[in-house]
């Protein structure tokens, strides 16, 4: 399954001129990443921690889970796209300020989903 996840993450970085740094995590870890290991275990804890606030915030409200955020900084945006399952992987990645936010969540969610097809057809025995 890693194999097809970083086989969507560079896909994404390749196509996506929005995306700077970015990073898919799961329940059993880093799945892929193009970030130093320091920036990359503080990117995770902060990047849980602010899913946990946000979907705590939407439960409150009586709103859908929690799938995707963006969020401005002095530096530029943080992207945050997530899958809503137990089993779900959660993308973090930052671009530049005037990044096209629209553009940055929808390559979040196609490498989301990418992976999560081509790992299910490795599963099954499927061709990728």
């Amino acid at each position: 399954m890693k194999q097809e996840i970083e086989a969507a993450f560079g896909e994404m970085l390749d196509i996506s001129t929005d995306i700077d740094k970015a990073v898919v995590f799961g329940p059993e870890g880093v799945l892929a990443s193009n970030m130093s290991e320091p920036a990359l275990s503080a990117t995770v804890a902060q990047a849980t921690v602010l899913v946990g606030l946000g979907q705590a915030s939407a439960e409150k409200m009586g709103s859908q889970p929690l799938t995707q955020m963006v969020v401005e900084a002095p530096a530029g945006l943080v992207f945050v796209v997530r899958e809503i399952a137990a089993d779900g992987m959660t993308a973090v990645a930052t671009g530049k300020k005037g990044s096209r936010i629209g553009l940055a969540l929808y390559d979040l969610k196609t490498c989301l989903r990418d992976a999560r097809e081509a790992a299910g057809k490795a599963a099954t025995g499927e061709e990728a």
